[in-house]
């Protein structure tokens, strides 16, 4: 949810805020999650868990149905305004670490990236995921103890008509969360040098670029990845689309990207885009090229080594915190 809505950035926090002022407000600070659920760097994703889910300025409460490999099955859950409909789960506070009432909103299931989840808050029992489960297939099941079906929505102007709709409207900006590129099987990858062929003019595209040739080298090789803007450097500079340049930036193994976009690297990403003044889109791509770059200079490479390769390549950044 936006800015001028209900679900900004800060939206979610004042749900949690709201909660503490409720019940209990040790389980929901940072100690209190901490001791719940550990480090939010080893984070296991687990059915039932309730996460914080964010992207740029849009962000809110989900509570996971079902983990796939690159995404995860989910329904909005609000606290603060009250709002509900026909098909929706009202879940007492006494069965959350929110401590009032919550609103699962069973007919706006849907599949959202990983790399969008940033912090769990709280995990629900087997009879509320089944219950919720149940709606949004539509069937019958018998309602758990501290739950009630939700009320219908009369007029489209009552607010929580709103509401559903911003949800909508928030839930598919999640689902286009910019991803790492991913290589595929039996695809090599065309590089930028290969698309420019004849047109390839290495003195005016270092001069565009304002780099030295070994670097420009690098990115025409596709060892480096192009940022945006030197996308639209060499687009202008070339006179290629800007779509058919981004398109040679060599795709990442699909292992690393796995793990790059878990939300156990989530806040890492967070604090480089803070540390460098970039996005955090940003931030985790050269972060992830980075990795690719030393795996690639060094042997013993693998799927089981991507996290230690991430780890080592922040470690050897001037100034990057440890993970």
């Amino acid at each position: 949810m936006r800015e001028d809505t209900m679900s900004d950035q800060g939206v979610p926090q004042r749900f949690l805020d709201l909660a503490r002022r409720a019940r209990a407000p040790q389980a929901l600070s940072e100690a209190g999650l901490r001791e719940r659920f550990g480090d939010p760097a080893q984070v296991e994703l687990e059915i039932g868990q309730v996460w914080r889910a964010r992207w740029e300025d849009t962000s809110m409460l989900v509570l996971i149905l079902d983990v796939e490999t690159h995404e995860v099955s989910v329904v909005p859950v609000t606290i603060d305004p009250p709002g509900e409909d026909e098909n929706s789960v009202v879940v007492a506070g006494s069965r959350t670490a929110f401590g009032v009432n919550a609103t699962v909103w069973a007919s706006r299931a849907s599949c959202i990236p990983l790399r969008v989840l940033e912090r769990v808050v709280d995990a629900w029992g087997e009879d509320l995921v089944e219950f919720t489960v149940a709606r949004t297939r539509g069937q019958s099941r018998s309602v758990p103890t501290g739950v009630r079906e939700g009320l219908p929505i009369r007029s489209s102007l009552e607010p929580a008509a709103e509401v559903r709709a911003t949800l909508t409207d928030d839930l598919e900006y999640l689902q286009h969360a910019p991803g790492l590129p991913v290589e595929e099987d039996g695809q090599p990858p065309e590089t930028l040098a290969s698309l420019l062929g004849d047109r390839l003019d290495l003195g005016a595209l270092c001069a565009a670029l304002q780099l030295p040739q070994p670097q420009a080298m690098k990115l025409l090789r596709g060892k480096t990845p192009l940022s945006p803007d030197q996308i639209d450097t060499v687009a202008s500079a070339t006179g290629l689309p800007s779509a058919e340049i981004a398109q040679t930036v060599r795709p990442l193994p699909a292992d690393l990207v796995l793990v790059a976009e878990h939300p156990r690297w989530r806040s890492v990403w967070v604090r480089r885009a803070q540390r460098l003044g970039v996005s955090e889109t940003q931030a985790r791509l050269s972060g992830g090229y980075g990795a690719f770059a030393l795996a690639a200079r060094q042997t013993g490479g693998g799927p089981a080594a991507w996290d230690a390769r991430l780890r080592q390549f922040l470690q050897g950044e001037d100034g990057a915190e440890d993970k």
